[in-house]
């Protein structure tokens, strides 16, 4: 077969068009997963959406916090408390956390952990928009705001315009030191489940004088059915058959491949090729085209994200998907190689 005047050689065109219809899928399943997460995440102000409100009241004193928080850092690792700031210029958030509960995409830097959410120093992760206002010091950056200079740790924002982008999260006891600790909060979990737990320790180790007031509703139970049918999964569902289709095409278009190059395998036996040799030949001429594949998937990308607004992708979104094509492309050339080889050797 000739294409530009070139002969191709055969099962090439089959491998080709196999990979570049992997790599499209993929990556219009890696954008359109990390799109709709922050959506979702810009939608729920950087929580999860099963977040429980609660009020202290009565206490006198913000070290009352320290005992709290340091026993429920000991009994539970993914969870996060939030205080709103009071602020005439731009939306503020206190957060103490402790694992990873929704973390926003970072641009530079790192996300609060739970050393520097609950520090002494004011720490903070400023949005995108207010880049332009971190100033460096002593090979450090911060970040003025309403007389305090807070060490900026991180950047966080989105491609795209979102809340993100025009928020301030700071550490946690420099937000109550600024809205005082007889105010309202915002409790949130990464797993849904582990809410209920959190709240009732949370009530059950804050010292007196005062009183945490934390309610939650009657718990009910959502049948299976109604989880298994909901949006989230079957969006998940449609995205993993779509990969594992595509996946099972490819298993029999590398097969044909491989069949196409039965003298060119046998003829290796009869020199008496190194087995080793014969995998790193077959898996070069395998990722020629798989590489070839994947650009053409990459350039198909490109023309859709032009012509579709609501479709972009990230330069993380290539390099995942991308990640994922020369992994299942190995797998599915080991076990296509490893059952053709073994057939060939009886």
């Amino acid at each position: 077969m000739k294409i530009a005047g070139k002969r191709v050689q055969k099962g090439n065109v089959l491998l080709f068009i196999s990979f570049a219809a992997v790599s499209l899928c993929l990556l219009i399943i890696v954008s359109s997963s990390r799109a709709e997460w922050e959506n979702k995440l810009s939608k729920n102000d950087m929580y999860t959406g099963h977040q429980q409100w609660f009020s202290i009241n009565g206490a006198e004193t913000e070290a009352q916090w320290e005992q709290t928080i340091r026993k429920l850092a000991e009994v539970h690792d993914n969870f996060s408390i939030n205080v709103t700031v009071p602020s005439q210029e731009i939306a503020v958030r206190g957060i103490c956390i402790q694992g990873k509960v929704n973390n926003p995409p970072m641009i530079e830097g790192e996300y609060f952990d739970y050393s520097t959410s609950w520090t002494d120093s004011p720490k903070a992760v400023v949005g995108k928009e207010f880049q332009k206002d971190v100033v460096t010091k002593n090979g450090k950056t911060y970040y003025s705001l309403e007389g305090i200079e807070y060490e900026v740790i991180g950047i966080m924002g989105t491609s795209r315009e979102s809340r993100i982008n025009h928020m301030v999260v700071i550490d946690f006891r420099t937000a109550i030191q600024k809205a005082g600790i007889n105010t309202q909060y915002e409790l949130d979990t990464g797993r849904e489940d582990d809410i209920r737990k959190v709240g009732h320790d949370m009530d059950k180790f804050f010292p007196n004088p005062g009183s945490l007031l934390i309610m939650f509703g009657e718990e009910q139970k959502v049948p299976f059915v109604s989880k298994f049918l909901s949006s989230a999964v079957i969006m998940q569902t449609m995205y993993a058959l779509i990969l594992i289709s595509f996946c099972l095409s490819t298993i029999l278009v590398t097969f044909i491949w491989l069949r196409f190059r039965r003298r060119l395998l046998f003829s290796w036996k009869l020199c008496g090729y190194d087995a080793k040799w014969e995998w790193m030949e077959i898996y070069k001429k395998y990722f020629i085209v798989a590489a070839a594949g994947f650009i053409t998937g990459f350039i198909m990308m490109l023309v859709l994200a032009a012509k579709i607004p609501d479709i972009y992708m990230t330069a993380m979104d290539v390099v995942l998907a991308l990640g994922i094509t020369i992994g299942l492309g190995g797998l599915i050339l080991a076990f296509s190689y490893g059952r053709y080889r073994k057939k060939m050797l009886r």
